[in-house]
């Protein structure tokens, strides 16, 4: 299915009877207003030809693919990215959700010139699940980046997802400056904390028999396959509590598994734990995922809160094994293990180039999300003392929208006649929206224009900093 029409293509120039140039090869042609070459020249290697730099727009096709283009994307990624490799491309075409057409083409005569891909996805919001989708792998050759073909990508990669009905969309890239200029945000707050081992197994030794008693039923032990029903109840319910964390199926965390783009997977066996009763799936309280000296997930069950040092005690003694010195933490800001690395010695870490690039965000569907969110609305309202029907006006100099809560519903609508309450402009609205903007600090630096004190206050209340957090285990690579 094509997203737009080809343009017409120039027709070939026609040479005209005084065009000598037209009937000499074209290497010859070229060097018909150049000296004779000497004998010197005739021996001196040729001088590599350099791309020719694209700076304009030229007729293309916008294309989905078929299976048929495996093959050259793969082609494409390698020569821009030097990666994925093959097997691990290869993996990416297992996804529950893949379907050839969720890669958007730019062809010009047959050739690949860009892409990007589509992942359709649900998430959690506070126990909200919505539809979200995801941009990767937006890809140009480079003497075409300046022609602006990634942009017109992005913006067909958002209407595919807003066709699909995703509200929001999600996208981790080396290339943020591109996605920022088309409304995307970056997450707030995404970081890591970085230990020495050797000083966080120090720290438990440290610590003497405070907590052993209540873990006394734990068993750390490495997970088995069979043992799937008993895992997805625990990342169950952190994805639930979390902020943008991704839905996983049983397709999809059969998938996620198979892959083997994790090193370990470690578990936290609460009482009986034997091979015998392998017909009974076993109670699972925690989870660790690893990859190299990072722990890329760390999951507990609600009352199992103590079985997170010990799974990091764990993965601490295996990475010793490994002859890894440090250990890095990938958990929401929010982690209390992060305060434990802290007290090890360690610090905070901002590297996005380990976190496989910069997380960004744009919210799709602004009233769609309202109408969604509506119940954890209603809740921080309540929370916050903000008597219903409340609403608020929002103005941008051009376009304006009005924020209806009421006792039964919530409502973002356009609306011209009130008296602006917020001037911002639309990122900064969707920003907001989403809970990627921290409301005082906004004002302060004029990203925000609120009209008086208690506005801001009922505004931050009702739409409170998020700390984002998508698992790095979604998004391995081999």
């Amino acid at each position: 299915m094509e997203f737009a029409a080809n343009e017409s293509q120039s027709g070939d120039r026609r040479a005209s009877p005084g065009d000598l140039s037209a009937e000499l090869p074209a290497e010859r042609a070229g060097n018909l207003d150049r000296p004779a070459s000497t004998a010197a020249d005739s021996l001196a290697p040729p001088l590599p030809s350099k791309p020719k730099v694209v700076t304009r727009l030229e007729p293309f096709g916008l294309v989905t693919a078929n299976a048929g283009d495996h093959k050259l994307v793969h082609a494409l990624l390698r020569a821009v990215f030097q990666a994925p490799s093959f097997e691990d491309f290869i993996t990416w075409l297992d996804d529950p959700t893949y379907e050839p057409l969720d890669r958007l083409l730019l062809k010009q005569e047959g050739r690949i010139v860009a892409h990007v891909q589509v992942l359709d996805r649900l998430a959690w919001f506070c126990g909200i699940k919505l539809p979200v989708g995801g941009v990767q792998d937006l890809v140009s050759l480079p003497e075409y980046r300046e022609a602006g073909y990634e942009r017109r990508l992005l913006a067909a990669a958002e209407q595919t997802l807003r066709d699909r009905q995703a509200v929001v969309a999600f996208a981790r890239t080396e290339r943020p400056e591109l996605f920022r200029a088309a409304g995307w945000s970056t997450v707030l707050d995404e970081r890591s904390t970085e230990a020495n081992v050797s000083d966080i197994l120090a720290h438990f030794a440290s610590r003497g028999g405070k907590g052993r008693r209540r873990s006394r039923g734990l068993r750390i032990r490495l997970w088995r396959h069979v043992e799937l029903d008993a895992l997805r109840p625990v990342y169950c319910h952190a994805a639930q509590c979390a902020w943008g964390a991704i839905d996983r199926s049983e397709s999809y965390w059969r998938w996620l598994v198979g892959r083997k783009a994790h090193d370990e997977l470690i578990v936290a066996v609460h009482g009986r734990d034997d091979w015998e009763e392998l017909d009974r799936p076993a109670n699972i309280v925690g989870y660790a995922v690893t990859r190299g000296s990072h722990v890329v997930e760390l999951c507990c069950r609600a009352g199992f809160a103590h079985a997170g040092p010990r799974l990091l005690a764990r993965a601490c003694r295996d990475a010793i094994e490994q002859d890894h010195r440090t250990m890095v933490l990938r958990l929401p800001t929010t982690n209390p293990l992060h305060r434990l690395m802290l007290a090890s010695g360690g610090h905070w870490c901002n590297d996005n180039r380990a976190h496989g690039g910069t997380l960004l965000v744009k919210l799709l569907d602004p009233p769609r999300w309202i109408e969604s969110m509506y119940p954890l609305l209603l809740a921080r309202a309540k929370a916050a003392g903000i008597a219903r029907p409340y609403h608020v006006a929002f103005h941008n100099g051009q376009t304006a929208a009005r924020l209806d809560l009421t006792r039964r519903s919530g409502r973002l609508s356009e609306n011209t006649d009130d008296a602006a309450d917020v001037h911002c402009s639309p990122d900064t609205l969707a920003a907001l929206l989403v809970g990627n903007l921290d409301v005082g600090p906004a004002r302060d630096a004029g990203e925000l224009k609120i009209c008086d004190d208690a506005t801001a206050a009922r505004l931050a209340a009702l739409f409170p900093a998020e700390t984002f957090w998508q698992s790095p285990f979604d998004s391995l690579r081999l």
